[in-house]
């Protein structure tokens, strides 16, 4: 049975001066097609970037956080397609299709929904196809405002950070990948900072330690550990790192710690 790896992109990752950094998009597409290829691993990639793609193209001088609700939406269904076209072009150039899949929380909690979910992605998997999957920001508001305070925490999304964990335990993963724009988790320990290689999921000091949003994302580091928690009660590990960093994926999926590694509880001294 082939490994499955479920990658998230995050819009800091994806980011460069206010836009979509096309030669980001390309690295991943390279390093996902080239663990595909050589390696035989099933790859699912969830990715933000669609309202900053929206944003570029507008013409707006904006941060997603600064814009109100519609425009986010406004700019997220202006720039899905634009954030696609660029995924599939770079996918191409590797000989390999990739599917789009746009979700809502909604979908999520319906049964059926979820189930038809999980089963179009195992189904895509096994034609060697690449689900590139998004939060659904056009119609869907809970990530973007929180207006129902009595949603379940697993399925605020915070920027895909816990949908790629929610479709990693779905599809029985075995790594989660969080790329983010910095190297892992950081504490500050006798006034230094200090980045933390390997942590457990369940560990609610470092939880409580942490703190900070991107620039341009939504989720930040806290929402990335709420996504390791999920992921940790399937026994699935989960990685933080720097996605900005050449070979991150690769790197990753072959077993080299370059971040931050979360593992479920009891895993460490195994």
């Amino acid at each position: 049975m082939k490994s499955i790896v479920v990658v998230k992109v995050g819009t800091s990752v994806l980011s460069e001066n206010g836009k979509i950094d096309k030669g980001i998009i390309d690295s991943i597409a390279r390093q996902v097609s080239a663990s595909i290829k050589e390696m035989g691993i099933s790859v699912v990639l969830v990715t933000s970037g669609a309202i900053l793609s929206g944003i570029s193209l507008l013409g707006w001088n904006l941060r997603p956080r600064d814009l109100t609700l519609t425009q986010k939406q406004v700019s997220a269904a202006v720039g899905q397609p634009i954030l696609m076209k660029m995924y599939i072009d770079s996918f191409a150039s590797y000989g390999i299709t990739v599917a789009q899949i746009l979700v809502t929380e909604e979908d999520l909690m319906i049964k059926n929904c979820y189930n038809n979910f999980i089963r179009t992605i195992k189904a895509l998997l096994k034609l060697n196809i690449v689900p590139i999957i998004n939060e659904n920001d056009a119609v869907s508001v809970k990530e973007l405002v929180n207006l129902n305070n009595k949603v379940r925490s697993e399925v605020q999304f915070g920027d895909n950070d816990r949908l790629s964990a929610l479709i990693a335990k779905g599809i029985k993963a075995n790594k989660l990948i969080l790329l983010t724009d910095v190297d892992g988790v950081y504490i500050y320990e006798n006034n230094q900072r200090k980045l933390l290689s390997v942590i457990e999921a369940n560990d609610k000091g470092i939880y409580d330690s942490v703190d900070g949003m991107s620039e341009y994302g939504r989720g930040g580091i806290k929402s990335k550990l709420d996504a390791a928690f999920i992921a940790s009660s399937a026994n699935i590990e989960t990685y933080i790192v720097n996605g900005k960093r050449d070979d991150s994926i690769i790197m990753t999926i072959r077993g080299k710690n370059i971040g931050t590694y979360i593992a479920p509880k009891g895993f460490i001294n195994k």
